[in-house]
């Protein structure tokens, strides 16, 4: 009898065209089934169903022996989050693992396309392949290489032996290309597939171009070699590693032939929960990075330049406690405790030990615009027992007009200032004179302007005034910035999504 109700149901099943086993369902227009091979052949309107993975397609095989989905003529793939479309496929649905042909898919606005594909649960594997976070049917630029690896967990791609295009014209090779779609949540940018250009007073122009290097997402880097007018061929190398998503770090090495040597090790441990940054304008040209509560950074340096002086941290290691409630919504307050030896080069090495707090109290929207009063207090301690304390206050105004005009005004004083330091690179253009501050942010279109000035109150003498230009040319942006009084120039190209 038992035998019986099985059979029964099972004619019930085909005569609707449908098959299931095992949470596994096909559904077809059209269902045949070879028991001595064990395969079902589905024709017309096909859809195979396996938890969260689902298979389309006119003409598909399922193997019961091997349980793999083999579609021809076409097929799209529901999977992870995703939808594959491509020519064929065989794919073990339940290990989530397989090979597609002539395929296309988008993931995180990067579209991508190739011959060939290998899914697998932590990296797909592209073959003779494309990508570009451009949406439009003809992109303004594109990345061709002969292997692509998509790590989807982290949203991280690598191409390998490739030829950025602009426009269908090739300009540039890249023997290897690393995209970051979290990139601009640690604010951070994807390196740039051409030359950054620079100018300062010491440098004089500086072109600098960066190639990438991985050996696995855990540890991948960049190489550069760079021309400065005043000071020569240089170069150098940097390695990022991951040891997990809260601490990672980098290595770095870079020297001249006029300077010698430098470079130094950073690492940086994220806790705590995800909490906001300081605001930002109105509008912004670039995401607002994400923070963790709390980052211990820890920097072991050799002569580093910080501010047009050589500096060497042996080592120096900072706690930072990001912008964070203080009893209240509308007051919020952030911390900065730091400790070890500084070494400036041809001046004086000392241990140092740094505190710094600062209170925020955020009215409430008024017609004015958001008005935030602030407080704080940095003190510095060092080894030859000098100390250099400073207590400041301030206000600063944010409102934006229409929809393309933001602006910004600030009052710093200084409440109290006791002693100096003794390092020129903390020193370098410092004034405790009391300063009037003012950002202007136009946009128009996808072009930004901004002007940032600072002006001391007493003499109404500029500290600083800088300009910058962000052109967002749907799909990838160019940055320039100048700073008139230090007369410091870059010109940059970063990708963007759309």
């Amino acid at each position: 009898m038992k035998k019986l109700w099985i059979f029964a149901f099972a004619c019930l099943i085909f005569s609707s065209a449908a098959f299931a086993q095992d949470e596994l369902i096909i559904n077809a227009d059209d269902l045949s089934y070879d028991r001595e091979n064990k395969l079902v052949r589905a024709k017309g309107s096909v859809e195979v169903i396996y938890k969260d993975a689902v298979v389309y397609g006119d003409d598909i095989v399922y193997s019961q022996s091997n349980e793999v989905v083999a579609a021809r003529n076409g097929f799209i793939l529901l999977y992870e989050g995703l939808t594959i479309e491509g020519d064929s496929l065989d794919y073990e649905i339940k290990n989530k693992a397989g090979e597609a042909r002539d395929f296309k898919f988008t993931y995180q606005n990067i579209e991508l396309a190739g011959a060939k594909i290998n899914l697998a649960s932590e990296k797909y594997l592209l073959m003779n392949a494309s990508f570009s976070t451009c949406d439009l049917s003809d992109p303004h630029y594109r990345v061709t290489a002969r292997d692509i690896t998509l790590y989807p967990e982290y949203g991280w791609l690598v191409a390998y032996w490739g030829l950025f295009w602009l426009n269908n014209v090739p300009v540039v090779p890249v023997p290897t290309y690393i995209y970051d779609v979290a990139a601009e949540q640690r604010g951070e940018r994807n390196l740039p597939p051409f030359p950054l250009v620079e100018s300062n007073s010491l440098d004089g122009v500086v072109v600098t171009e960066r190639l990438a290097w991985h050996l696995r997402r855990e540890f991948s880097g960049t190489y550069s070699l760079t021309y400065a007018t005043k000071k020569g061929i240089g170069g150098g190398a940097e390695a990022n590693y991951i040891i997990n998503e809260r601490s990672r770090g980098n290595m770095r090495l870079y020297g001249n032939v006029t300077d010698g040597l430098w470079g130094g090790v950073t690492h940086r441990l994220y806790l705590g929960d995800e909490v906001e940054g300081t605001p930002e304008m109105p509008f912004a040209f670039f995401a607002q990075p994400v923070y963790r509560e709390y980052e211990l950074t820890t920097n072991l340096t050799y002569r580093e330049r910080i501010n047009y002086q050589r500096i060497s941290f042996l080592p120096d290691v900072a706690l930072k406690k990001n912008r964070a409630r203080f009893f209240r919504d509308d007051l919020k307050y952030e911390l900065n405790f730091s400790a070890g030896k500084v070494e400036e080069e041809a001046n004086i090495s000392l241990g140092r030990g740094t505190g710094f707090a600062k209170l925020y109290w955020e009215w409430p929207e008024i017609w004015l615009g958001e008005i935030t009063p602030n407080v704080s207090y940095d003190a510095r301690f060092y080894s030859n027992g000098t100390r250099w304390a400073q207590a400041l206050g301030g206000i600063e105004l944010r409102r934006s007009l229409f929809d393309y005009i933001a602006f910004s005004l600030g009052y710093l004083r200084y409440l109290s200032v006791d002693g100096a330091s003794p390092f020129l690179y903390e020193m370098y253009r410092y004034s405790s004179q009391d300063r009037l501050t003012s950002g202007w942010y136009f946009l128009v279109g996808d072009t930004g302007v901004g002007v940032s000035t600072s002006h001391f109150v007493d003499s109404w003498t500029a500290e600083d005034i800088d300009y910058a230009l962000f052109f967002k040319l749907h799909c990838y942006n160019l940055i320039m910035n100048y700073r008139s009084l230090r007369q410091e120039f870059s010109l940059g190209f970063s990708l963007a999504g759309n």
